[in-house]
């Protein structure tokens, strides 16, 4: 696939409880490479997985534009939750060329910090603290096992960075004594699912994945070449 970021479009996507100001690094280097870059904004907290679809398939039903705008192709950046939306949205009938897509920290298989703080006498108010899908997002969720995966060349990224201190779920997963391999909240193994041939490990926790200039790098390598 040719990509010319002058005639291409990127969609970034943030991730649960947090705003498009943690994708900004990344979606001012896209700019600086040519490409358009919309940093979209959600309320990730305030619904469930169902009603956040709702909300963004109007926006990416936009994206086919009015005829006067034209982009060669239109690739997609997700964060964490942003990247399981991406996943199911775009695997929807589109009506406007797709390109890549790319997954960072996204916990494909849920992460093993929900099904932890299950146990726990505080779980009733995850919901609260981090947002309604939290509660939902447990390790190997029959409705994730479930998901589908869109027709787009897509690669993934996960952290190796077990712990940080500014990372929550990091905290959770040292508390219980942890040790696989992740970022403080996705572990490997649930961001690099065996059916993707474009992977690739960096030493980056959780919520740092976007704004780490290794990272960014290696965005754009694979939007440019399709590897990173």
């Amino acid at each position: 696939m040719e990509i010319n970021p002058e005639s291409d479009r990127v969609i970034l996507l943030h991730g649960l409880a947090r705003t498009p100001r943690s994708m900004a690094k990344l979606a001012q280097a896209l700019a600086r490479e040519g490409y358009a870059v919309e940093n979209w904004e959600y309320p990730s907290r305030q619904h469930d997985y169902a009603g956040l679809l709702a909300l963004l398939r109007p926006r990416i039903a936009a994206l086919a534009g009015d005829g006067k705008t034209h982009f060669t192709r239109t690739h997609f950046v997700g964060h964490s939750l942003g990247g399981l939306l991406l996943r199911s949205l775009l695997s929807e009938p589109l009506s406007f060329p797709a390109g890549r897509l790319v997954l960072l920290g996204v916990p494909n298989r849920g992460a093993l910090s929900v099904a932890r703080l299950q146990a726990r006498r505080g779980f009733g108010r995850l919901p609260e603290i981090f947002g309604r899908p939290a509660r939902d997002l447990y390790r190997d969720a029959p409705w994730l096992a479930g998901l589908p995966w869109p027709k787009l060349e897509t690669g993934a990224i996960a952290g190796t960075r077990r712990f940080h201190p500014l990372i929550p779920s990091a905290w959770i997963n040292l508390l219980h004594g942890a040790r696989e391999d992740g970022d403080g909240t996705v572990e490997v193994d649930s961001a690099l699912p065996p059916m993707l041939r474009h992977t690739l490990m960096l030493p980056v926790g959780h919520s740092f994945l976007p704004n780490d200039p290794r990272v960014i790098a290696a965005v754009q390598r694979f939007l440019r070449d399709g590897r990173f």
